[in-house]
């Protein structure tokens, strides 16, 4: 039988409409609640709805729990585009400077979506450390090297 917890918090996983401020109320429940958050958004508790999926990323990114920050850092290389998106926006509002390298991946890397590659550069624009404005420096100049010149 699911613990009173357990039930609480798949309930607001469930949910069509998440507030913010839900994963404060998460994070109050106690570490099993949080875990509960993480292995969802980490997919290891199958046949759930990828909407359930995409909130637990949602909360456990306004979460400060050690546990979900981690997992954010683990969820920004998701081969889900919509996760790995939603992780970038959590660890861009977190200013985590740990994920610094793997976003800059995204800009480095070929064959990247567009869509992905800016998420990326928006991440690393929130964030502002010295290694984040580097990877946006050298992005930025790969791409005027990329673009043609106009003859005038």
């Amino acid at each position: 039988m699911p613990r009173d917890v357990d039930v609480r918090v798949m309930n607001i996983l469930s949910a069509l409409e998440i507030s913010p401020e839900a994963a404060k109320a998460i994070e109050a429940m106690g570490n099993d609640a949080v875990t509960l958050v993480c292995e969802v958004a980490l997919r290891s508790i199958s046949g759930l709805r990828p909407k359930v999926y995409a909130n637990a990323v949602f909360l456990a990114g306004r979460m400060t729990h050690p546990q979900a920050v981690e997992t954010i850092r683990l969820l920004v290389n998701d081969p889900d585009p919509d996760i790995a998106i939603r992780a970038m926006r959590a660890a861009a509002r977190q200013k985590d400077v740990k994920v610094v390298s793997d976003l800059g991946r995204y800009l480095t890397r070929t064959g990247v979506s567009p869509l992905l590659a800016t998420e990326a550069a928006n991440a690393l624009a929130a964030i502002d450390s010295a290694e984040a404005r580097r990877y946006l420096d050298a992005y930025q100049a790969s791409r005027a090297r990329s673009r043609p010149r106009s003859k005038h």
